[in-house]
C-alpha cells in the first residue's frame, strides 16, 4: 500500500481532560508503526500543550496544525478545513470530540468531496446517541452500545478499547493478603477525590485507617497532566508525611508495569479503567461527569468494577471507596472474580484492531 495521509482531529484541556488526545495518540502510533503519515489537527495552543506534554511523556512525537478556533464551537474549524485542503487533502480523517455533531461531519464531507478527492472518515463516539455520516464509527462501551449507526466499518464493544501495546502483554497475580493499591483520577481531579481518600487511610480517626494503614497498604498515586499546582503541592506533602505514599508524574510507558504490582485500584471512569480492566485489576470507580458515570455503570453491570458513586453530588463517595478496600484487602476470591471478568471484556488488542480496519478501509 502507498503511504496514505492521516489527520486526527482531537483536543485537550481542563473540561475535555486527557483522554481524547491520549486515546488518539495510541491510534497514531499504531498507525504510523504501518507505515502511514499521521498529522494531529488542535483547536488552540492548550491542547497543543497537551498533545507535546503527553508526548514527552511517552518518548514519542506527532505532526499537529494549528486551527486557532473554540474547542467547543467545531463548526468554526470549517473555513479553517477549507484553506488547508487547497495545499494537502488527507486519506482519512479521524475526528474525536463530543462537541462534534452530524452537521459538522456532513460540511467536512462536502470539503472533502468539492476538493475532489476521496477522503474516508471516521469518528470515536462515546455517547451512542447520534448517527453520524462517516465510513467508520468507535464505540468500545463495555455494556455493549446500541448499533444506532449507518457506517460501513462499526467498531463496536469494549475489545475496540484503543489501549497501548503493553497492557495486552501482562501477567496479573492475585496475592492473598492486599499490600498495595492503585489511586487515579485521570488527567484532572477537580473535586480532590485522591487527597480525600489518602486523609481517609493514613490520617482520619475511622475504622477503615486502622485496618489498611495499620496492615501496611501502600498507595501508588498517579499525578494528572492538568492537575492544579497547589493541588500537587498538597499530595507531595502528604506523601513526605506517609512513606507508605507512592507519587507517579509523566509515568507513559510505566503505567502497566505500575498497575500490575498492585492489588487494587480507585479509578475514575474514563479510559485508565479500560487500562485496568486490561491488566486485571480489581477496580473500584467514581465519576466526575455523566459520561464517565455512564462508563463506570457499565463495567458495574458487566461485574468488571464496582461503581461507588459520583463526585459532583455524593457526599460520602470517599467512605464508601474506603469501605470496599477494606473489605477486599482479605478477599482474595473477590478480587480474583473481578480480575477474571475484567479482563474477558477487554483483551488490550483494540488498537491493532482499530488500525487494521483503517488500512483496510484504504486498500
Amino acid at each position: 500500500m502507498d503511504k496514505k495521509l492521516i489527520w486526527i482531529k482531537a483536543n485537550g484541556n481542563s473540561e475535555l481532560a486527557t483522554g481524547h488526545i491520549r486515546r488518539c495518540m495510541t491510534i497514531a502510533s499504531e498507525l504510523m508503526r504501518n507505515g502511514m503519515d499521521v498529522e494531529f489537527i488542535l483547536s488552540d495552543e492548550y491542547s497543543a500543550n497537551v498533545l507535546i506534554n503527553l508526548s514527552d511523556q511517552e518518548n514519542t512525537a506527532f505532526d499537529a496544525r494549528i486551527l486557532h478556533t473554540i474547542y467547543s464551537e467545531p463548526m468554526g474549524d470549517i473555513p479553517v478545513l477549507q484553506g488547508m485542503l487547497k495545499d494537502q487533502v488527507p486519506d482519512f480523517f479521524l475526528m474525536d470530540s463530543p462537541f462534534i455533531t452530524p452537521e459538522y461531519v456532513d460540511e467536512v464531507n462536502r470539503l472533502f468531496e468539492e476538493c475532489g478527492h476521496k477522503v474516508a472518515t471516521g469518528y470515536i463516539d462515546d455517547f451512542n446517541k447520534n448517527d453520524y455520516p462517516v465510513d467508520l464509527i468507535i464505540n468500545y462501551d463495555v455494556s455493549g452500545p446500541k448499533d444506532i449507526y449507518s457506517a460501513r466499518i462499526k467498531l463496536l464493544g469494549g475489545q475496540f478499547a484503543p489501549l497501548r501495546s503493553e497492557f495486552g502483554q501482562i501477567e496479573y497475580v492475585i496475592n492473598r493478603h492486599a499490600k498495595r493499591a492503585f489511586l487515579s483520577a485521570g488527567g484532572t481531579d477537580s473535586h480532590y477525590v485522591l487527597g480525600d481518600i489518602l486523609a481517609e487511610i493514613y490520617e482520619a480517626d475511622s475504622p477503615c485507617r486502622k485496618v489498611l494503614d495499620n496492615s501496611g497498604l501502600c498507595c501508588d498515586v498517579i499525578v494528572g497532566a492538568l492537575f492544579e499546582a497547589d493541588y500537587k503541592r498538597h499530595l507531595q506533602e502528604m506523601a513526605d508525611r506517609h512513606k507508605a505514599i507512592t507519587l507517579h508524574s509523566a509515568v507513559g510507558n510505566d503505567m502497566a508495569a505500575i498497575m500490575s504490582k498492585c492489588d487494587f485500584a480507585v479509578s475514575a471512569g474514563g479510559a485508565t479503567m479500560y487500562e485496568l480492566c486490561a491488566v486485571g485489576v480489581p477496580t473500584v470507580i467514581f465519576s466526575f461527569n455523566d459520561k464517565q458515570a455512564d462508563f463506570a455503570k457499565g463495567f458495574d453491570k458487566a461485574g468488571a468494577g464496582k461503581y461507588a458513586g459520583d463526585a459532583r453530588d455524593d457526599h460520602r463517595l470517599v467512605q464508601k471507596i474506603v469501605t470496599w478496600g477494606t473489605a477486599a484487602v482479605d478477599n482474595p476470591g473477590f478480587r480474583s472474580r473481578m480480575s477474571k471478568k475484567a479482563r474477558e471484556i477487554i483483551d488490550g488488542k483494540g488498537t491493532e484492531k482499530i488500525a487494521d480496519a483503517i488500512l483496510n478501509l484504504l486498500m
